[in-house]
């Protein structure tokens, strides 16, 4: 069974991967400047988790544009 989504549907999860791209090159800059180990690797970790938040979003937006949008 595919859920096919919205046009408003598409649009909010369109807009929801652009905040996902922006939040992983920002924590990811902090990651390169900063010098403390710690809170590099913190912000590492909170790069790498909004990295896998994007590819699931992009993933779920391809299969529905493969699907018939």
């Amino acid at each position: 069974m595919s859920l096919m989504l919205t046009q408003k549907e598409l649009w909010a999860l369109e807009d929801h991967l652009s905040r996902e791209r922006f939040l992983v090159s920002k924590f990811s800059n902090y990651a390169q400047q900063l010098s403390d180990p710690e809170l590099k690797g913190l912000c590492s970790q909170v790069a790498q988790k909004h990295r896998q938040h994007y590819d699931a979003l992009l993933q779920h937006l391809n299969m529905q544009q493969m699907a018939g949008y």
